[in-house]
């Protein structure tokens, strides 16, 4: 599961006669990717819908491809659940997280750590103030598709860079580029966006006789 791993700086330009040309389009066109990315977030309040998540090593061999289902509502709660063969689910409630391995009949219980650098998922859940301090944010057309390349200020995140493909407002896609050279493409099909969500949803009841690691500070 790859939430929290959820592309490479342009090369500078040294000529100097075109240097104060270069670098002014570049500020305008980051503005622009920024607040229009930003406007994208703050407009989605929630958003449920399947997935088809895919890693790739730097090889672009497939190492594992699963099928789930996601729900994210502002601020920070998520239901991520996989199906079989690999079956997962993650809840959060905003605070706490829950990690429940079927397979291991195993729960893992830990504080959320409120950090976009941490979480990237925490973008889609109203973090949008975050973006700027947090990331240097690009844009570019591809297939119809307009893409938001975010790049993280902190070199040593274990992610290098994020990328959310949106058709208009709707979210499609989202691709991250990890530290280790893997890639993990998340497709997202019948999105529903703006949608009342059960609130349960993301609530966990721990299934009885599982085992419990409470991994939550002071705990």
């Amino acid at each position: 599961m790859s939430l929290n791993r959820f592309f490479h700086p342009l090369p500078k330009v040294f000529l100097t006669l075109l240097a104060a040309v270069f670098y002014s389009l570049v500020a305008a066109a980051d503005d622009a990717a920024l607040t229009s990315f930003v406007q994208r977030l703050g407009g989605t309040t929630t958003l449920e819908a399947d997935f088809v998540q895919t890693v790739q090593d730097q090889q672009g061999q497939v190492l594992q491809q699963t099928e789930g289902r996601l729900a994210i509502a502002n601020p920070g709660k998520l239901r991520w659940e996989t199906r079989p063969p690999y079956e997962q689910l993650v809840v959060s409630d905003g605070k706490v997280v829950w990690v429940y391995d079927q397979d291991l009949e195993q729960v893992t219980i830990r504080n959320l750590e409120m950090r976009v650098q941490d979480t990237p998922a925490l973008l889609l859940g109203g973090r949008q103030a975050d973006v700027a301090s947090n990331f240097e944010v690009s844009q570019f057309q591809q297939d119809g598709l307009r893409v938001f390349h975010l790049i993280p200020h902190d070199k040593s995140q274990l992610f290098e860079s994020l990328e959310f493909a949106y058709q208009a407002d709707q979210l499609v896609s989202m691709t991250i580029a990890d530290a280790t050279g893997q890639v993990t493409d998340i497709q997202l099909s019948n999105v529903a966006r703006n949608q009342p969500l059960d609130g349960m949803a993301f609530v966990f009841d721990v299934p009885e006789g599982v085992d419990v690691i409470d991994a939550r500070a002071g705990f």
